[in-house]
């Protein structure tokens, strides 16, 4: 039975990126199921682009693929009357095989373009309260029959970056070390967490954060060679991390202390601490919020066509824009500038 077509617009709110991501992921996966064929894919930002522009690519037919998939990033920029009945009319009337995502990290958009999309076509993605996480631990470790006793389940949150998408990855981990009906205590989970322990997305922001550009390279290839995370997961867990560090340096900008910053956004562990200490002194709010952009470009740039051993030298190039030019410079913007760029990798 094939899967259910995707609405032709959606809302995606709130800032847990990790679930977004897999949204978006499952989202591609069933269009490509439906299709057999990959979607064409764009990312665009409300402030750079206009409702007649982005209402023009979604009408545009694809010579290439038989359904296109728009973001439409910071959707709770659009405001004034004009902009917002533009949009809501191509709600009302959109393009055949094609899906838009509104996507904001704040909670709602304009109250009119909520409305036209309705209650079935926004997705909330809230992040995980403190209190939760143990409930979403107990759970996440009960579908692989496994269970852990209070300190077992602090030591998990104290080795682990509280995202989704990390602990995720670490469930899977003790999964493959531990048979089914295991109950594991402390020693046992911080002995697997810290054993099993591979290169990721937050050990690769670990070595940007101390701007040593030679050693993020080579935790790139690492991560990128153990196929335990693909292109998008890694920019996924990169987002997460600048956002924090982002929401930190705010709060310090606002006269706050650091440990009052810690507080406020949750940063329990020393080592964590530790972390962004380090990376608060090499990164401003700005260049946060640059290298977040830049991030999700490239991660566009992926979602659109680039893959395989395109995938690398765009990463890599990234990862040196972030460390040499905090965000700006080397990032290439086009598919002609990408397309010269890789091609001359490849010579």
């Amino acid at each position: 039975m094939p899967p259910k077509a995707p609405s032709a617009c959606y809302i995606l709110a709130g800032p847990e990126t990790g679930r977004r991501e897999s949204f978006v992921r499952d989202l591609v996966s069933t269009c490509r199921e439906l299709d057999g064929a990959e979607p064409e894919y764009h990312r665009l930002y409300a402030s750079d682009t206009g409702p007649e522009a982005l209402t023009g690519l979604l009408m545009n037919g694809s010579l290439f693929s038989s359904r296109k998939i728009v973001e439409y990033r910071g959707a709770e920029a659009v405001s004034g009357k004009g902009t917002i009945d533009t949009l809501v009319r191509y709600t009302g009337s959109p393009a055949e095989q094609t899906v838009l995502l509104r996507v904001t990290e704040t909670y709602s958009i304009a109250k009119a373009l909520e409305t036209a999309v309705g209650a079935a076509g926004k997705k909330m993605f809230w992040e995980l309260r403190e209190t939760e996480k143990p409930a979403w631990l107990r759970e996440r470790l009960g579908k692989d029959d496994l269970s852990a006793g209070e300190a077992a389940i602090d030591a998990f949150l104290e080795l682990v970056e509280n995202e989704t998408s990390a602990m995720e990855s670490a469930c899977l981990m003790l999964a493959a070390c531990f048979p089914p009906g295991t109950r594991l205590d402390a020693d046992q989970m911080e002995a697997a967490l810290s054993r099993s322990r591979r290169e990721d997305a937050f050990s690769l922001f670990d070595r940007m954060a101390d701007g040593d550009l030679d050693s993020s390279l080579c935790v790139l290839d690492s991560v990128l060679s153990d196929r335990q995370s693909d292109p998008s997961q890694v920019l996924a867990g990169l987002i997460w991390s600048f956002r924090k560090l982002g929401k930190l340096t705010q709060i310090v900008d606002e006269g706050n202390t650091e440990e009052e910053a810690f507080r406020l956004e949750k940063v329990t562990s020393k080592t964590g601490q530790k972390k962004f200490r380090a990376a608060m002194k090499r990164y401003s709010a700005g260049d946060c919020a640059r290298i977040i952009r830049a991030a999700s470009e490239t991660e566009a740039s992926l979602r659109g066509g680039l893959a395989g051993g395109f995938a690398r030298p765009l990463l890599q190039l990234f990862i040196r824009s972030c460390i040499q030019h905090k965000g700006g410079g080397l990032i290439l913007s086009g598919w002609k500038e990408q397309e010269y760029y890789l091609s001359e990798r490849q010579e």
